[in-house]
């Protein structure tokens, strides 16, 4: 029988970011005052608040399947490709994308271009559209997702409109989704609420 205590879950939860962080370290553009990727794209990198870099490529690149945007004045995902294509060796290997603490409204197309992200931090951002979670399904290998503190989680029943939307998740907000999460009946009005 499964071990389903709490200290449990979370290194479940932690097992991620660990694998992650092992492969190596972040790219960290974090803390930039950068209100757009197009002034990410202009900035040098630095060692991160780890203190160790990604290691380069030949091509100047870095070798990582991280990347840290948090904590800077984002409000669109616009041109994010661009800026993984400049800065990543490897842009479709990215696998952690953190986006917290930002000024984000809603899920741009050129986050839909990462069809291998597992962890996805939303959380501190203006994210207000429950609709704009419905994007997010085609990240089939999405894990991971963070939404707290956006206007959304103001909303009745957000929990289980986003678990409804996004089944392939296991991890909402740092706390694991549970079974009885998955299988409870849809909240009242959810395909309205999600098609109007």
């Amino acid at each position: 029988m499964a071990n389903k205590s709490p200290l449990n879950n979370r290194f479940h939860y932690h097992r991620e970011e660990n694998e992650l962080m092992h492969a190596g370290p972040p790219l960290d553009l974090s803390f930039k005052n950068a209100s757009t990727c197009d002034e990410l794209v202009n900035r040098s990198i630095q060692s991160n608040r780890i203190r160790k870099l990604p290691e380069k490529t030949e091509n100047n690149r870095f070798l990582t399947s991280s990347m840290w945007l948090s904590n800077n004045s984002l409000t669109t995902l616009s041109r994010l490709g661009d800026l993984a294509n400049k800065f990543l060796e490897k842009p479709s290997d990215l696998r952690w994308l953190d986006l917290a603490y930002n000024k984000i409204c809603g899920v741009d197309e050129d986050l839909l271009k990462f069809q291998n992200l597992t962890i996805l931090y939303l959380h501190g951002n203006e994210i207000c559209d429950i609709k704009c979670i419905l994007k997010l399904r085609d990240l089939r290998n999405l894990r991971t997702l963070t939404l707290h503190g956006n206007p959304i989680e103001r909303m009745p029943s957000y929990r289980r409109y986003v678990i409804a939307i996004l089944p392939q998740i296991s991890n909402l907000d740092f706390s694991s989704v549970i079974d009885t999460e998955k299988k409870r009946a849809l909240p009242a009005g959810f395909f309205k609420t999600i098609s109007s």
